[in-house]
């Protein structure tokens, strides 16, 4: 790469060794974006704030291959990937606020943060850290049929719902591979027997359980891809309808994701549809609202939500380092770099990266 001038911007994507897979995701995202820019994929661990250069790969968006080298900081950092807050503030401290998606916080945390919010506290489970057995007996005996998720949990792997039968037996569905195993047990003390071990590996969080509306005797739930877009505005990048291939709220399976205008199907009229998609996207821009007013500079978050069979929309979990839907058009593909293009809009960027 030549050492020349470019009015190109600079950006930078941090991302994980442990998570492979977003090579070609990354890939995917700067061939369908069509603004010209410098794009660098890099560890967080290969920031050198001392020299304030980072090694990496850089691609140029019109020629979609990666090259390695060391480089200036880019003009504006996407985090996909955990930062610590601290090494977030350092790098604010040399290129300002233009490093988003800063809070990936776990789980427990994440629902803390939401429940300070008043207006959205009609719309949260309840949810506790799960400490001891006794807890656990204590929350499950109102509620009958909780969750258990790890705090640092992904795609329902280690999530566990337990129901509570009144003859006093335990039935537990959870995760195995691509199918919903259950197990009963004739007591609790059987069932803690059984679970107990998990908890020696993982922190847990408690969740009630919401019973969401039913197609065809098939639970659902609602994902609603929330981004920031090229003018530095939340939009809604995506809503679809999960319909799971059993009667459990765990669907790591086969299951039919449905644009929430496809609903007609089911025999739901247009004007209930209107009502929930409105009710919908005015919860999502509420919840990131919510996170803005925090302080955390986000710009790309997966909302996991439920509707109850009385229409009353819950918050079940806030993604902070979402996926995008790649079977449908999900504009949360593109948005992210959108959204730095328009960041580094005004950063100065003359420089090109040159390799050393």
């Amino acid at each position: 790469m030549n050492k020349k001038d470019s009015n190109h911007p600079i950006i930078g994507i941090c991302v994980s060794e442990k998570k492979s897979d977003l090579d070609r995701l990354i890939k995917r995202r700067i061939k369908h974006f069509h603004e010209r820019a410098i794009f660098i994929k890099f560890y967080i661990e290969d920031l050198d704030f001392h020299n304030l250069r980072v090694k990496g790969s850089y691609m140029e968006s019109e020629n979609k291959k990666w090259k390695e080298g060391e480089f200036p900081f880019p003009d504006v950092i996407y985090l996909q990937s955990h930062v610590d807050l601290n090494i977030v503030k350092r790098i604010e401290e040399v290129i300002g606020r233009n490093v988003f998606n800063t809070f990936t916080l776990d789980k427990f945390l994440e629902a803390k943060l939401l429940a300070e919010h008043t207006v959205l506290q009609p719309h949260l489970p309840r949810t506790q850290k799960l400490e001891n057995e006794v807890q656990l007996q204590e929350f499950l005996a109102p509620h009958k049929n909780i969750f258990l998720k790890p705090i640092y949990g992904k795609v329902s792997i280690g999530v566990v719902r337990v129901v509570s039968k009144d003859t006093g037996n335990i039935e537990v569905f959870y995760r195995q591979n691509q199918n919903i195993k259950r197990e009963a047990f004739h007591s609790f003390k059987d069932f803690w027997y059984w679970f107990s071990p998990n908890l020696s590996q993982k922190k847990y969080l408690m969740q009630q359980g919401i019973q969401t509306m039913t197609i065809k005797e098939r639970a659902t739930d609602i994902r609603l891809n929330m981004n920031k877009n090229g003018k530095g505005l939340w939009e809604v990048s995506v809503l679809l309808f999960r319909i799971a291939c059993n009667t459990s709220h765990l669907i790591p399976g086969p299951l039919a994701v449905i644009p929430i205008r496809s609903l007609t199907r089911y025999y739901f009229k247009n004007e209930e549809i209107d009502k929930m998609e409105k009710s919908i996207q005015t919860l999502g821009f509420t919840i990131c609202e919510a996170l803005d007013r925090s302080g955390h500079h986000m710009a790309d978050l997966g909302l996991d939500l439920g509707l109850d069979q009385n229409g009353h929309l819950w918050i079940f979990e806030v993604n902070t380092l979402p996926h995008p839907i790649l079977r449908v058009n999900d504009c949360s593909l593109t948005r992210p770099l959108e959204y730095a293009y328009y960041l580094a809009s005004n950063t100065d960027h003359k420089t090109q990266p040159s390799p050393n």
